[in-house]
């Protein structure tokens, strides 16, 4: 569905043991092969019609034409297009030793080479793997789990050598020293320091964080990486979606991104793995520059409509209050004081929050697109662990299974036209 292409630069935060990276790297590689056996083809065509070379000048011009396509897939030849991609665009990084180690052989076992996957934090920047790079995010982040306000930055985890420094300054210019300096000014500071989603109090002047969910930090940590336009599949725990208290990363996600889809898996998915949590894939486009002004101009003009709508008459309740306050004060009646003062207090509160729900509903109504989303019930995997039906990608035999079409077959048809699901009546799906 993320749909990856020769060139694009892929990034899984949370690696594990390589999964997502390894299935790119496949995926663009027989790419490239194709292409090459197209180049090669169109070629061959071209010299078996030439009547006037001889059958051995036709033979050494596809001799030479084969090496020639050769060397721009020999991944051992720099800069080759198989070069690139093992060394240029597939990065990874993981928090567990273990984990990461597993992640370089199993990249090494599929022919790729494993230098952009790191035994680092995924929530800090290292060598190539920093803010506004990747074109694709791909990742199945821990969950559970707390970042907490005493897991600090370390000194350590921003060291890098004179060597590597230059080479990255002078590969990624500016992007690079920024993002390096970001964290550095960090150093002993909480790690939620460096995200806006987490929420912080202030005492004696400093920000103090509380804690916070690790999946909610890889959102804000993903939308991070993409370059604007970029792409990203993620595994997220459904009450991300549907918990009221999140309400606020939902809308944080959506002020950033399109939501392309949303592909909801069964609850024992996870289960042999022993996670019990149902999850969901949720599927996002980071704007564009020019679709991140867009929404900004769309959001600030529905906030002053509705600021207008409610002005006449905040300003006369306030007044109304206002003037009973100043009544108590003058008869020194502070129990009528104090209770009129909540009063105006959480009438102001009230009307913020309503003048807040209602420009968020103007602006989804002003800002709509069509998002597909599908209920899975066959995932190719059963609770103990068993192959079962995968209705999610073609499989072999898949008809013959009673899968008449899979997930992505239909978010195929939804992005090619929207509008005919919703005249089918098939948006539900």
């Amino acid at each position: 569905m993320v749909n990856p292409k020769e060139g694009e630069i892929v990034c899984d935060p949370a690696s594990g043991s390589g999964g997502f990276l390894i299935r790119v790297f496949e995926i663009v590689r027989e790419q490239i092969l194709v292409d090459a056996d197209r180049q090669y083809n169109e070629y061959k065509e071209q010299i078996l019609q030439k009547n006037d070379l001889s059958e051995e000048d036709k033979a050494i011009k596809l001799r030479k034409q084969y090496d020639k396509i050769q060397k721009t897939i020999d991944q051992r030849t720099e800069n080759s297009r198989m070069w690139k991609l093992s060394n240029r665009c597939i990065y990874g990084t993981d928090a567990n030793d273990r984990m990461a180690r597993t992640s370089k052989m199993n990249m090494i076992m599929h022919g790729d080479g494993h230098g952009g996957v790191h035994h680092h934090d995924g929530f800090l920047n290292v060598n190539g793997i920093f803010e506004g790079r990747f074109d694709i995010i791909l990742t199945n982040p821990p969950f559970g789990a707390n970042v907490e306000p005493s897991d600090k930055i370390t000194e350590q985890e921003t060291l890098v050598s004179k060597d590597v420094t230059k080479r990255y300054e002078e590969a990624y210019g500016d992007l690079y020293i920024e993002a390096q300096s970001k964290v550095k000014a960090a150093v002993n500071k909480s790690i939620a320091s460096l995200f806006k989603l987490p929420k912080q109090t202030t005492k004696r002047g400093q920000a103090v964080y509380g804690k916070i969910k690790t999946e909610i930090l890889f959102i804000e940590r993903c939308l991070d990486l993409l370059k604007p336009g970029g792409r990203m599949g993620i595994v997220l725990p459904e009450g991300i979606y549907n918990n009221p208290s999140l309400a606020y990363v939902r809308e944080f996600t959506e002020d950033r991104a399109f939501l392309k889809a949303v592909v909801s898996l069964p609850q024992e998915t996870f289960i042999s793995s022993g996670a019990s949590v149902k999850c969901s894939l949720l599927f996002l486009q980071k704007f564009t520059e020019t679709q991140k002004e867009t929404f900004d101009e769309t959001t600030a003009q529905a906030k002053a409509e509705i600021d207008a709508k409610y002005a006449d008459e905040i300003e006369a309740e306030k007044e109304r209050l206002e003037t009973a306050i100043e009544a108590a004060k003058k008869e020194k009646d502070t129990v009528s004081r104090k209770i009129l003062q909540k009063e105006l207090k959480d009438y102001l509160k009230q009307m913020d929050n309503k003048k807040t729900s209602e420009s968020r509903q103007l602006l989804k109504g002003r800002f709509d697109y069509p998002i597909f989303m599908y209920e899975a019930e066959r995932v190719g995997i059963t609770a103990t662990g068993e192959e079962d039906l995968n209705e999610l990608y073609p499989v072999a035999d898949a008809q013959a299974k009673g899968i008449e079409k899979t997930c992505l077959e239909w978010y195929r048809e939804f992005v090619a036209d929207p509008e005919k699901f919703a005249e089918n009546g098939e948006v539900e799906k």
